[in-house]
C-alpha cells in the first residue's frame, strides 16, 4: 500500500539518496517542484510551503501541493506527485499541467505510477478542480499508458518551445 505524506525532514536521507537516484539515471524528477535544482533538502521544503500559500507563492508559479509517495510495509520513498491547483502561466497551460509525478526509477515497472497519478487525481477532485490537464513527453510511452489508464484522453501532440520537445497534452475529467 502507497501513502502521501507532506515532505519533511524526517525524510531527509531517502529524498536525497531518491535524487541521486535520478541523477545517476540522467532522468529529470517530475512532479518535485524543482528537487532537482535545490542545493539542499531544507531549502527544498522551504520552497514548497511558499507554494502551499497564495500570500508566498512566487510570481509566475502556481499554488501547489507536493507529496512523498511512501511504500507503507518498509516505508521506503517510491514516488513523488505534485498537483498544482491552477494553470497559473503559459508553461503550465501548454506543456506543464496540473499534475506531474515520479517513480524513482528502482522502483518502476510495479503499477506505482498508475497509483500515483490516480491518489493524485483525488487530490484534485476535493479541491474542486473538475478537469485536469496531464502531460508526458511523446517518447515517454510508459506515462503515456499510465495517463490513459487514468482515464486521459489525448487532446494533440505539441513541442515545448523550452526544449523542442514532443508533448503529449491529456484531460481527465473528475
Amino acid at each position: 500500500m502507497l501513502i502521501f505524506k507532506q515532505p519533511s525532514m524526517e525524510y531527509a536521507s531517502q529524498i536525497e539518496q531518491y535524487k541521486q537516484e535520478f541523477q545517476r539515471s540522467k532522468d529529470t524528477i517530475d512532479g518535485s517542484s524543482f528537487l532537482e535544482h535545490m542545493p539542499s533538502i531544507e531549502q527544498w521544503l522551504n520552497l514548497l510551503e511558499l507554494f502551499r500559500s497564495k500570500a508566498t507563492v512566487p510570481e509566475n508559479y502556481a499554488l501547489s501541493e507536493t507529496w512523498l509517495v511512501i511504500r507503507q510495509t518498509d516505508d521506503c520513498l517510491v514516488g513523488m506527485s505534485n498537483l498544482r491547483f491552477e494553470l497559473s502561466n503559459a508553461y503550465l497551460k501548454n506543456f506543464g499541467g496540473h499534475i506531474g509525478y515520479s517513480v524513482r526509477p528502482s522502483e518502476r515497472k510495479k503499477g506505482y505510477g498508475k497509483i500515483i497519478l490516480n491518489e493524485t487525481l483525488k487530490q484534485a477532485k476535493t479541491r474542486e478542480i473538475d478537469t485536469v490537464l496531464v502531460t508526458c513527453n511523446d517518447i515517454n510511452y510508459a506515462s503515456a499508458k499510465i495517463i490513459e489508464a487514468n482515464q486521459g484522453v489525448l487532446a494533440e501532440k505539441v513541442i515545448d518551445s523550452s526544449d523542442q520537445m514532443l508533448v503529449r497534452r491529456y484531460w481527465i475529467t473528475l
